[in-house]
């Protein structure tokens, strides 16, 4: 190497990865819609019609899982570490969007994580650093407060929507305003969660998700709606307290899933009731809402604050597991956080940084790189996560999710999970 070369620092191998995500964004900038200074966008969603879910193309609501507080996420990270004054202007607009309606979050969804005003809060909290609007801050105290202590569903129970994801995120935000402000207010909603646990033995579980028809519904594994995210909560809360009744319950949660271990398929069963085509046999999904790549990151962080060998074991299976989805693809696969390739990798990410072993981030890039293959250097649509549906520009089933995979991939010190909150 020449004494020039040796001057010339090298490219960072993984540009490519925040080439993608810019990409990404700025198509975002290109078809927001803007009313004042408010903007929102349209994309593929499911709706409910006679009894059935079908695609509608629509304007978008919002909340952190699929409205414009989630598409403002996206773009504020990307704003931090490539500075453009449109994105950050259209991440402000997105912000602005779902302020103005947030009061129509049905009462009794205010206090959820990724479909309420707990995870539009965290957002604000995020931009109003990232983007340096101090007033976003005071906007997401104001949305705290003004849901706290409302009465509680009893079946609001899960990470997506109930007690489990309010607790993380309340604990989150503690942790980014460095105080205690709202522990009363997460110890209310463990309470909650503790007094509607099925008690089994060792093992604990929650009914989330009501029959459909005359069939049984069990009580469900899993992180989004299932006992692994709702354990997850109650450990944070237990490393905050030190209240053993949320361990002993969290302990629960992990041993209602491990009984229903399957050595054959290294995975937890999907028990909806609809997961499976054939009634009579279990399903087993490989996605973050439901199954092994979720269950996974429920270990890794368990293993993070027990330091138990139980769960790093577990991990490692559900990590197995999930190498195969990674590994073994069809073009039809889409690249969503909640239910596609982006949501799987995540678990690879986390693996690295839990493990310190940068084999597992390896396969994360693996898939990344496919998809840039297949989709970016071809100029062709992102396959997102609405079924049957298109592109749709939302944060866990579409673009600015697939946007923020690719952020962690370029800087997960600097691009925070949005699928495991620590």
């Amino acid at each position: 190497m020449s004494a020039l070369q040796q001057m010339i620092p090298a490219a960072d191998p993984h540009e490519r990865f925040l080439d993608v995500a810019w990409s990404i964004g700025a198509r975002l900038c290109r078809d927001a819609i803007w009313d004042g200074n408010r903007c929102n966008w349209l994309g593929d969603s499911m709706e409910a019609h006679g009894g059935e879910w079908k695609v509608a193309h629509r304007s978008f609501g919002t909340d952190l899982y699929s409205g414009t507080s989630g598409i403002a996420l996206f773009l504020a990270r990307l704003h931090s570490l490539r500075p453009d004054d449109v994105v950050a202007q259209t991440a402000r607009g997105a912000i602005r969007q779902a302020l103005s309606r947030a009061e129509e979050t049905p009462m009794g969804l205010r206090h959820a994580l990724y479909s309420g005003w707990i995870g539009i809060a965290l957002v604000l909290l995020d931009c109003a650093q990232l983007l340096h609007e101090p007033s976003f801050k005071r906007e997401a105290l104001r949305l705290i407060d003004e849901q706290l202590g409302h009465d509680l569903d009893p079946t609001s129970l899960d990470i997506i929507s109930g007690a489990a994801g309010a607790i993380a995120g309340l604990c989150a935000i503690d942790r980014h305003l460095r105080s205690d402000r709202y522990l009363t207010e997460a110890k209310r909603l463990g309470e909650h969660v503790l007094t509607q646990a099925h008690r089994d033995n060792d093992a604990w579980s929650w009914t989330t998700l009501a029959p459909i028809g005359t069939e049984e519904q069990r009580d469900l594994t899993g992180y989004s709606h299932g006992t692994a995210g709702i354990a997850v909560a109650l450990l944070e809360l237990h490393a905050r307290t030190r209240d053993d009744r949320y361990l002993e319950a969290a302990l629960g949660a992990f041993a209602y899933e491990r009984r229903h271990f399957s050595e054959e398929h290294q995975n937890w069963p999907d028990f909806r009731s609809f997961a499976s085509p054939n009634p009579q046999q279990l399903g087993y999904s490989l996605a973050w809402c439901h199954g092994a790549p979720g269950i996974g990151l429920s270990r890794l962080r368990a293993f993070e604050l027990t330091k138990d060998e139980t769960y790093r074991r577990e991990a490692e299976a559900a990590i197995s597991a999930t190498y195969k989805s990674l590994i073994v693809t069809s073009g039809a696969d889409g690249y969503s956080l909640c239910h596609g390739q982006g949501g799987n990798a995540e678990l690879f990410i986390a693996a690295a940084e839990t493990f310190g072993d940068e084999r597992f981030r390896g396969v994360a890039e693996m898939t990344g790189d496919r998809g840039i293959q297949a989709v970016h250097q071809n100029r062709n649509p992102w396959p997102c996560g609405v079924t049957s549906g298109g592109e749709t520009p939302n944060l866990m089933l579409g673009t600015a999710g697939i946007g923020y995979f690719f952020l962690r991939l370029y800087d997960a010190a600097a691009v925070p999970s949005v699928l495991l909150l620590d």
